[in-house]
């Protein structure tokens, strides 16, 4: 069993994103006494499942945001079909 501090240190993430994480219900944690602990199982499970890509969790990964590139080609595109 990990506290949020020793299981984000072991993911070098903040404590407060697994926080979020069990929240928004894509983490498993158990309260214990005032301590919330999540076992090395569910860890490893988040790892596999959530930290393939920084930033995004893996339901995100489908919305993805333009890319300046994109939008320039897109911007160069429209202005050849106004010109």
């Amino acid at each position: 069993m990990l506290t949020f501090t020793e299981a984000a240190a072991r993911l070098g993430i903040a404590a407060s994103t697994l926080r979020h994480q069990v929240q928004v219900g894509r983490l498993r944690a158990r309260l214990i006494g005032k301590t919330y602990v999540i076992t090395e199982r569910e860890l490893a499970r988040y790892r596999v499942e959530s930290l393939g890509q920084p930033g995004r969790h893996q339901a995100d990964s489908t919305r993805t945001a333009d890319s300046p590139l994109k939008r320039s080609q897109r911007r160069s595109a429209t202005s050849t079909l106004q010109a």
